[in-house]
């Protein structure tokens, strides 16, 4: 599996632009052109938006996107009794006002089957305090045909958050000479995030870490496998 990264652009700032007052939280993998299901007119823009967002030039700071932007940073502040993250869609209704400074894109991700647009911006949305963070777009391509897409907004505080997890994880001790885990190292090598920016370093280590570890829960599933098919046929 190869790992790529192509260039983006700087862009300027956003004006505060609204929303279509219908549009409806999308909180899982948006599928394009899945036959036999039911969507309302607003999840076929919403779905839209993100399928021209793939290509388009100027995702990072077209106001087409401010909805995008608006309903990810909302899934990311909407919590639940216990302090998780409100995965329920959510009733029809106005998203506030978003204004948008700062914005640049990000290199472009490939990890095939997959792969991803990021913009990093500081966002104001409604009466809430600016922000600043990562707004991603992740492709699932097979065939060369896109499958489904999804937008994600992270902020500066949890990529931080993360990267301290790891860090200490890292102090405690690794076992470095585990095969597995030099096996996905090797498969997964360090980003090149040509950014003076410590925050984008940051999440350039985090992402090589999510990597990293789905590799290793990939290759610890496959064993088991192997294992239960050993037993099955004795």
């Amino acid at each position: 599996m190869s790992v790529t990264v192509r260039s983006s652009a700087s862009s300027p700032t956003r004006k505060p632009f609204k929303w279509g007052a219908a549009l409806r939280v999308v909180t899982v993998l948006s599928a394009f052109g899945i036959a036999g299901c039911a969507e309302s007119p607003e999840q076929k823009a919403y779905q839209q938006t993100l399928q021209t967002a793939q290509t388009d030039p100027n995702f990072c700071y077209s106001n087409r996107y401010d909805g995008v932007l608006a309903e990810a940073w909302q899934r990311v502040h909407s919590t639940q009794g216990n302090g998780q993250k409100d995965k329920t869609p959510a009733e029809a209704a106005p998203l506030p006002a978003v204004s948008v400074t700062g914005a640049t894109s990000m290199p472009e991700l490939s990890v095939p089957p997959y792969s991803q647009r990021s913009c990093r911006l500081s966002v104001k949305v409604g009466d809430a305090a600016p922000e600043t963070g990562f707004l991603t777009f992740t492709y699932l391509v097979r065939d060369n045909v896109t499958k489904s897409a999804l937008a994600e907004w992270h902020p500066d505080t949890e990529i931080t958050e993360k990267y301290d997890a790891l860090m200490e994880k890292i102090k405690a001790g690794v076992d470095m000479n585990n095969p597995d885990l030099k096996a996905c190292i090797t498969r997964y090598p360090a980003f090149n995030a040509p950014s003076s920016d410590p925050m984008v370093q940051k999440a350039a280590v985090d992402l090589r870490a999510h990597l990293v570890r789905r590799c290793l829960a990939n290759r610890a599933a496959l064993k088991n496998l192997y294992s239960d098919l050993y037993f099955i046929h004795r």
